[in-house]
């Protein structure tokens, strides 16, 4: 993850996973590929390895899927295209995933019948605080392979953060959770949960339910 400032920085942007942005929007991956493949989004698409490649999306990306779904019903297929170039401009000037800055103004989309106003900054602080949560995530996940083999755990415990995840899948509560591992709090449990989320385990999802 890249730190959270303030101000804007001279790094390159950050950009995110699919599975990422699906957390971020609370959307699925699925919807979010679709997105992609109907050629709505300029998502990267970067070389992982001479046989899979991996997608990845910037700022203007995450902001679309936000506001398309809001306004999926009123916008025409020449509104969401005019409604992503603004994005594009905006992200390059203005904002970015690392800074809780606000955007100032929303801004306006022309359609035939009129205008639709587009609510940019209560879209851009959902989209902030969720950003800061997978950044606190990071920090709060930690691999050392003298610790169950490198798997990731909540940092100063054995606790794995997939554990966490499948035990908040088989049904168990956050009460439950915090009688069973009482080294954890609500905080460390909710970046287990955005952790685990967007960084799934590959493979077969392992059997049994996982108790203490």
């Amino acid at each position: 993850m890249i730190a959270n400032t303030s101000e804007p920085t001279d790094q390159a942007p950050p950009t995110v996973t699919t599975v990422e942005a699906a957390w971020l929007t609370e959307l699925s991956p699925k919807t979010i590929n679709a997105t992609i493949d109907r050629g709505e989004l300029g998502g990267v698409v970067r070389k992982r390895s001479s046989t899979t490649r991996a997608r990845r999306l910037g700022t203007a990306d995450v902001v679309y899927l936000v506001l398309r779904r809001e306004l999926s019903d009123v916008l025409s297929a020449a509104a969401k295209r005019e409604l992503y170039e603004r994005l594009v401009e905006l992200s390059n000037q203005r904002f970015d995933l690392r800074t809780t800055a606000e955007l100032g103004r929303d801004c306006e989309i022309a359609l035939a019948g009129g205008v639709v106003r587009v609510e940019l900054k209560s879209a851009w602080r959902r989209l902030s605080k969720r950003w800061l949560a997978l950044r606190k995530a990071a920090d709060v996940v930690v691999f050392d392979p003298a610790t169950r083999n490198g798997e990731p755990v909540v940092r100063g415990t054995r606790i794995p953060v997939h554990l966490i995840a499948e035990l908040f899948a088989q049904g168990a509560d956050l009460r439950e959770i915090l009688e069973d591992y009482p080294s954890l709090n609500a905080s460390k449990v909710r970046s287990a949960l955005a952790y685990a989320q967007t960084h799934p385990r590959r493979g077969r999802p392992r059997k049994g339910p996982w108790r203490s």
